[in-house]
């Protein structure tokens, strides 16, 4: 069955009015049969939104036990070393983003993030500096029952967080796309970080080569997890020039680009997402081979992950 709310009539991240079809889709990485979820292109920022979201109250359906981001390694069966490598990688191209923009030799910094779901990436930054780290996320299952050491982690939504603190960095991988109230989290966002500070945002490239591609297959959409496509227009619109500086836009991030495009491959094979991936692990890795001449250009070539880095403007 599938569970909407009301129609969304503007755009949420500008608020305009004037919008029009941009495509249909099937709800994914999910084994629920349902109907359809359809997508909107605003004419004013360009941005993409769901038009008949699920409501808040309910999405949760969609991130049950099994979902396979939750799963992590261990739905790999026999392969799972291998799949915690490569996340090991993802983790590894964070650090060093948040590294590069440190401008200070503190070693007090804070550092917020959101929807940090399995807080591997917090773990690395605290085993590589002394940073203080807290993960927020509207659900415990990535950390519930396990130790992360002097990581603070707090299961609440962003709009509900209260801290007495305010951060130097605050990251938002593959967040803000899951974002209900677009507004309502930039002005949290500007509340909880530091004068100077950043936000470092990643989120699926719905303009790139992976969605021409794969079309209503393209796991970018993830519907109806997915509520909002940024283009570069749109995060302007939505963190505008008197209270942020778009410092760097990368039209790649440190998700590898082919993890979304075999995503997609699944999703168009209509695989069981609540089974053992073992069976899929040596197809993936020959599309790897396959399509590795394509991949080799993710930096220079639009392939389906952007990554933002916002700074908060000081005070004048």
């Amino acid at each position: 069955m599938t569970l909407t709310s009301h129609l969304i009539e503007s755009c949420p991240v500008c608020k305009c009015d004037d919008h029009s079809h941009y495509i249909t889709t099937q709800s994914m990485m999910s084994n629920q049969q349902g109907g359809q979820y359809h997508f909107r292109r605003c004419t004013k920022c360009h941005s993409v939104f769901l038009h008949d979201p699920v409501q808040q109250a309910d999405i949760s359906t969609y991130y049950p036990s099994t979902y396979l981001p939750y799963r992590g390694p261990t739905a790999w069966g026999k392969y799972a070393g291998f799949v915690a490598k490569s996340l090991q990688k993802v983790d590894r191209r964070r650090v060093k983003l948040l590294q590069s923009l440190r401008s200070t030799t503190r070693s007090d910094l804070n550092i917020l993030d959101v929807g940090c779901g399995k807080p591997t990436f917090l773990k690395m930054v605290k085993e590589k500096s002394d940073f203080n780290c807290t993960g927020i996320d509207f659900t415990d299952q990535g950390w519930a029952g396990k130790e992360f050491g002097e990581i603070k982690l707090i299961n609440s939504a962003l709009e509900d967080y209260e801290s007495a603190q305010k951060f130097d960095v605050i990251t938002l991988w593959h967040y803000l796309e899951h974002d209900y109230n677009l507004q309502t989290t930039e002005k949290k966002l500007f509340e909880l970080v530091k004068s100077g500070g950043y936000l470092v945002i990643e989120v699926p490239d719905y303009q790139s080569i992976s969605q021409v591609l794969q079309k209503r297959f393209w796991q970018g959409w993830h519907t109806p997890r997915h509520l909002t496509l940024f283009s570069a227009k749109g995060f302007r619109s939505l963190f505008t020039s008197d209270k942020w500086i778009i410092k760097q836009h990368q039209r790649n991030g440190t998700l590898d680009a082919f993890t979304l495009f075999w995503l997609g491959r699944m999703e168009k094979k209509g695989i069981d997402w609540e089974a053992s991936m073992e069976k899929e692990f040596w197809p993936l890795v020959w599309l790897k081979v396959w399509t590795f001449p394509l991949f080799l250009f993710e930096k220079v070539l639009p392939l389906g992950i952007q990554t933002f880095v916002i700074q908060k403007k000081e005070p004048q």
